[in-house]
């Protein structure tokens, strides 16, 4: 792994997600924001073994979502 790039696990972690159903989703609806780097190697879609995120976008993703999260009343 990379230290530029986060993994799945270590993606969910940096968005205090548990639910690997809530990433997808989050990667559904803001697609900019999980950038691949990588993909593994697995001809199966919904495997991401492997599949690397781009650290610098996800990170920015995660400020400004924490920033709006506190914004709110």
């Amino acid at each position: 792994m990379s230290t530029e790039t986060y993994t799945l696990k270590q993606a969910m972690e940096r968005l205090g997600l548990q639910s690997a159903n809530a990433f997808f989703q989050l990667e559904r609806k803001y697609p900019q924001a999980f950038i691949v780097v990588k993909r593994g190697s697995s001809k199966d879609v919904r495997s991401r073994t492997g599949v690397e995120y781009d650290r610098a976008a996800l990170d920015r993703f995660v400020e400004r979502r924490q920033h709006f999260n506190q914004e709110k009343p």
